[in-house]
């Protein structure tokens, strides 16, 4: 690179612009370790400003509460700028040397690890095991995905064990009893998920550990564990899930390292509740595994089991609460009277918006073929009933519409509709078509017109007037006697409409009654059997 000088108007070379920056990073970072604090006495502190520019709220998860943003961490090291400041200020002939900032923890992590190995185990003897303790603290369940089945949580997982090779006086030191160097430095157990469900089995975590001057090492680095976990939805939204975590190392044998769980539980002290579930149990045990690669030698493992239940007020409300009253609307069409022409505009209508309700929640339901979760039961149920309503509406229509000309009314029909069912169901007070007020006869029983018409009947009498002999009388009575004959046939007609029309009112209170019945049965048969199932586990 090149730069003009202004001044001379010549051209010279850009490398020997920064010799001095260059000079001083070079010193500053002579002998500089990252791993010692940057103080001067071992008991100073190291404070540290911190600021927060909020850039973008990206994502607010209700489910699982959880808000992505966008920030950048502004940071402030006052002791590392005191650092950086005096050794600017003594820069004759930038002469210094860091061998005063924390000389005995500096000279302690150089001696511990001059000639270490990380890749051997931290024993004195080959026959000798590693004990490991583990103790897995739970601090949010993020998501429960029951399609891939696979559960994520954000874990921190404690280990702790004795390195041989990183014991110290305390008293050689200046009093230094714990350092802190990252992880990557000294032997690790090569921990690992068995059930994990990601990839990315190894927990490699570039965390720093605590050591102490007895060679005690604590391990606690952060993890996003995503473990397969069979999710069984059959009774969905009322279902308890059985998920476990198994952690082992991969390569070390039971001869080698030895894996003692922390406690008996995990540590659930800072776990965040979660709003879909509920946290009813967890525990962890042991288990010595014999491998069929190597059956000689038992591999260990610590198995942490989680019991969690799901919080189903979201699917009691949005879900299960509509359906049922979609069932109630569909009884209520055999209640809307028929003359009225309605009844086949509300089935439909209720049969569409249940389509669209149906297409709505879909995505709220687990996508799994394994089994029919409970919900799914249900609405198919509510489905069938509005379709089997519709069905017996246009049943209940033709029968309101039938005629004695199309149709002849059944004896049966007659004896169970009209005089069995009006009883039971209390129509009694109800006009039936039986008990209509006949009109008044056309004829006096005293007329005999039987000579008229060349006909002879019991009813005849000995006395005719003889102006029943005029033609033109006789025409008359013919034509009075036709007007009788089609008032009857009319009123018998109207008489076996109306009784129809009363089959068809029965029909719509029984099955009124009956869909309500079976709105409250099917409700009760699907749920009720998991829901006691449930209060019995409490």
């Amino acid at each position: 690179y090149y730069r003009f000088n202004n001044r001379t108007g010549l051209v010279h070379s850009y490398e020997h612009s920064c010799e001095h920056e260059a000079l001083l990073i070079d010193k500053l970072f002579d002998n500089y370790n990252k791993v010692v604090r940057p103080v001067k006495n071992f008991s100073d502190k190291v404070v540290v400003t911190l600021g927060l520019q909020l850039i973008q709220l990206i994502n607010v998860d209700e489910v699982n509460q959880i808000v992505s943003t966008n920030i950048r961490l502004k940071q402030f090291t006052t002791a590392l700028i005191i650092e950086v400041i005096k050794l600017l200020y003594s820069l004759t002939g930038l002469v210094h040397s860091y061998e005063h900032s924390c000389e005995h923890e500096a000279l302690l992590i150089d001696k511990l690890f001059d000639n270490y190995n990380k890749v051997v185990r931290p024993v004195k003897n080959f026959s000798d095991k590693v004990v490991v303790t583990l103790g897995l603290q739970l601090i949010q369940l993020i998501n429960v995905d029951e399609v891939n089945q696979i559960v994520s949580t954000n874990i921190r997982l404690k280990q702790q064990w004795v390195d041989v090779n990183l014991k110290w006086n305390p008293a050689d030191y200046g009093g230094v009893q714990k350092i802190r160097i990252p992880s990557s430095k000294i032997w690790r157990p090569d921990f690992v998920l068995y059930n994990n469900a990601d990839g990315d089995f190894a927990i490699v975590k570039d965390t720093k550990v605590l050591v102490d001057y007895t060679g005690k090492i604590t391990w606690t680095p952060p993890a996003i564990f995503k473990s397969y976990c069979e999710i069984i939805v059959t009774y969905f939204p009322f279902d308890t899930q059985n998920c476990s975590m198994k952690l082992g190392s991969w390569t070390y044998d039971g001869n080698m390292v030895v894996i003692n769980p922390e406690n008996d539980r995990p540590d659930l002290s800072n776990f965040m509740e979660s709003g879909e579930w509920l946290m009813k149990d967890y525990r962890c045990w042991k288990h010595w595994v014999f491998y069929t690669c190597c059956p000689d030698v038992p591999y260990l493992d610590i198995t942490y089991h989680f019991v969690l239940q799901r919080l189903s007020l979201y699917f009691i409300v949005n879900v299960i609460i509509p359906c049922l009253l979609f069932s109630f609307l569909t009884g209520l069409v055999f209640y809307l009277p028929t003359d009225s022409g309605e009844k086949m505009t509300l089935s439909i209508s209720v049969l569409l918006s249940l389509t669209v309700f149906l297409l709505v929640i879909v995505e709220l339901i687990p996508s799994t073929s394994s089994a029919v979760p409970l919900i799914g039961k249900y609405m198919l149920f509510t489905m069938v009933l509005v379709i089997t309503s519709i069905i017996i509406t246009v049943i209940v229509i033709n029968t309101h519409h039938r005629s004695p000309s199309t149709h002849i009314m059944p004896p049966w029909v007659r004896k169970i509709f009209i005089e069995t069912i009006p009883n039971m169901m209390f129509f009694s007070t109800m006009k039936r078509p039986s008990q209509e007020k006949q009109g008044p006869k056309v004829f006096a029983e005293d007329i005999d017109i039987s000579e008229i018409s060349g006909k002879q009947g019991p009813a005849a009498v000995t006395y005719q007037s003889p102006i029943l002999k005029n033609p033109e009388v006789k025409s008359a009575i013919e034509g009075v006697k036709y007007i009788a004959e089609t008032m009857k046939s009319d009123q018998e007609s109207n008489k076996a409409s109306e009784e129809w029309k009363f089959v068809a009112m029965v029909l719509d209170h029984v099955l009124l009654a009956g869909f309500m019945i079976v709105c409250v049965i099917g409700t009760i048969a699907v749920f009720a059997g998991r829901l006691i199932e449930l209060n019995s586990q409490e």
